[in-house]
């Protein structure tokens, strides 16, 4: 009878051994998973710390480039903002260095380390893994190395301080020539020359600890591969593409700074291909009169075509955005705070993807204010200096006449008085050419007069001798001296009642009201009128008016009859002679008292020439002579 099987209650060897490969390949597969999973994240941090330091070193450098341009405006302008500037700049990498100095003490300040790289503008949360790296891995050679460029960099930043300070100090006491200035400029770029390559090679350093890090990664990953093809696969291509997307942001990272530092100026923008305005800095809000933001999605090229100041760089510039090549130096009108014009000025270069493919537009924009209104009043002063040589050459050929005239009657009767050409017998005769000798002698110490009074007074030399008169013994003086040249038209004073006691210098007082006067008579054809007039102003002060029929002068000539000088018709054409200096000294002289003259005319209709004198000096005569 055959015997019944009996199954075992517990696994036999035999059973037992496949469980125990499931179970060790289970295990197995577990721990190496585990290892997979803790190199891929190990892989991860390593990386995300990497890019940390390299963010940092951009951040670090930026910062750094911007402090030296900093120093070069304000070796150029003396400007306390740009100073300023240069010390704001350099938090950046003084954070970093205070933040490396925590972390190599003995023992490690962590909140001191974290307060440094929060002043370096490093993420908050890449903080906690700069630390790490450096806790762990400051031992090891390229990380080493990098470390040693890091300092040796912030040592050059100490040299850069060091430097400015003496050139602020040059500039507060006023002892920065141009020497001295270009030393500066030149020992800064020097020193920005050496922290430049602590910083490139503070890159290569890092790159070659990523690389290094990444083969170790590599290996370990390629072993667990071999047992877990489909879980490493899945871990491999998943690094990779994260390896690939942080290269490509590094890579377009160190594009964007590379196109910064090659047109470095005040603020950064970007357009993207429909020339919108996708980013600006920003700077661009402490300059420009616009509402954060305001700008983002505008219309670039519009900007550029209602803004440009000058049409032909502006068809330059669109025409270089239409064929998608760079531009430069492109003037732009903006409203500046306080509702004042500014001037910027823009550059830009087009972005291609690695297939050629058109990205848009980056560029900066320096605001170039100052230097545009420097430009326009050294152009005012240009144009000034020409209409000054102008009046000078009119001057000149007024004078040329003026002088000669009175000096060939001089000359030409005396030669006849010398040489008795009517013989011994004509006494009147000769008497009357005396006359005209002295007449014209009088004209030409009047044209001299004129001239040095008015030179006396530009140079600050004229000074009033004052006394207490009255109004009416000033206007008797002054058509005293004009006598009869008023022949042939009508002349009328009106003067206030009772007398008007003034305190002033009556003589040029006196001279102020024969210049008016004979500039009116002169202008007015037999039949006019001339007429002075006083009265006292609202204010107390007195107001003398001398008013005409005479031709007139056109609304636009004006200032140049009030300028030393100036006439209306050229020295040949004028049918009236005069130097032009009647006016202009008039107006010098009530300056000198504290007054104004005024002028109203126009062609045709006569001129109305207005002198007020202050409250002060017009009171009742015995207010005047006390």
């Amino acid at each position: 009878m055959p015997q019944p099987v009996v199954f075992p209650t517990e696994p036999t060897s035999a059973a037992r051994t496949p469980w125990r490969g499931f179970a060790l390949i289970a295990g197995l597969f577990v721990v190496l998973l585990a290892a997979a999973l803790t190199t891929s994240w190990a892989a991860i941090e390593v990386v995300n710390e990497t890019r940390a330091y390299a963010t940092g070193e951009g951040r670090y450098s930026k910062a750094e480039k911007m402090a030296v341009l900093d120093l070069h405006r304000y070796a150029d302008f003396r400007d306390a903002a740009d100073y300023a500037a240069f010390k704001a700049d350099l938090s950046v990498p003084l954070g970093d260095h205070a933040g490396r100095v925590a972390l190599s003490g003995d023992p490690i300040d962590f909140d001191a380390a974290r307060a440094g790289f929060l002043r370096g503008q490093n993420h908050p949360d890449d903080i906690a893994g700069l630390i790490r790296l450096y806790r762990r891995f400051s031992w090891w050679h390229p990380f080493a190395a990098a470390i040693a460029d890091w300092r040796a960099a912030d040592a050059l930043i100490g040299g850069l301080i060091d430097e400015a300070a003496k050139l602020h100090a040059r500039i507060a006491a006023g002892t920065l020539d141009d020497a001295a200035r270009n030393a500066a400029i030149r020992r800064i770029d020097a020193l920005d020359n050496r922290i430049t390559d602590r910083e490139n090679t503070f890159s290569t350093h890092m790159g070659e600890a990523a690389r290094m890090a990444t083969t170790l990664v590599v290996a370990g990953l390629g072993v667990s591969t071999v047992l877990l093809w489909a879980i490493g696969i899945f871990f491999a291509s998943r690094l990779f593409r994260g390896q690939v997307r942080l290269d490509r942001q590094l890579a377009a990272s160190e594009a964007r700074f590379r196109d910064y530092a090659e047109v470095a100026s005040d603020w950064y923008w970007e357009m993207n291909t429909d020339n919108r305005i996708v980013y600006m800095s920003e700077r661009i809000y402490d300059i420009m009169d616009v509402a954060p933001g305001a700008v983002i999605n505008f219309d670039g090229v519009k900007m550029i075509r209602d803004s440009a100041a000058d049409p032909a760089h502006r068809d330059e510039a669109l025409k270089a955005i239409a064929e998608r090549r760079p531009f430069r130096a492109l003037t732009l009108r903006f409203a500046a705070h306080g509702g004042d014009e500014g001037f910027a000025a823009i550059a830009g270069k087009p972005r291609f993807a690695e297939d050629g493919t058109f990205l848009g537009y980056r560029g900066v924009g320096a605001d170039i204010t100052v230097q545009v209104r420097d430009a326009i009043a050294l152009k005012e002063a240009k144009t000034r200096a020409e209409e000054a040589n102008r009046a000078k050459s009119e001057f000149l050929a007024n004078m040329s006449h003026e002088l000669r005239t009175p000096l060939n009657a001089i000359l030409g009767f005396s030669d006849i008085i010398r040489q008795r050409l009517f013989g011994t017998e004509a006494i009147d005769r000769y008497a009357d050419y005396a006359a005209d000798i002295h007449g014209s002698g009088a004209h030409l110490l009047g044209i001299i007069n004129d001239i040095l009074d008015l030179s006396k007074i530009e140079a600050g030399r004229a000074v009033l001798d004052e006394r207490a008169t009255t109004l009416d013994a000033v206007v008797k003086d002054a058509t005293t001296f004009i006598g009869d040249r008023w022949k042939g038209v009508h002349f009328e004073v009106t003067l206030p009642s009772p007398p008007v006691g003034i305190f002033v210098d009556d003589r040029k007082l006196t001279q102020i009201l024969v210049n008016l006067l004979s500039n009116a008579f002169k202008f007015t054809p037999q039949g006019g009128t001339v007429a002075l007039s006083a009265a006292r102003t609202p204010e107390g002060g007195l107001g003398i008016t001398v008013r005409d029929t005479g031709i007139g002068i056109a609304p636009e000539d004006i200032a140049t009859v009030l300028s030393p000088f100036g006439q209306v018709e050229s020295a040949l054409s004028r049918t009236h002679h005069g130097t032009g200096l009647g006016l202009p000294l008039a107006n010098s002289l009530a300056q000198m008292h504290g007054g104004t003259l005024s002028l109203q005319s126009t062609v045709g209709g006569g001129t109305t020439v207005t002198i007020i004198l202050p409250a002060a000096r017009a009171m009742d005569v015995q207010a005047a002579r006390a």
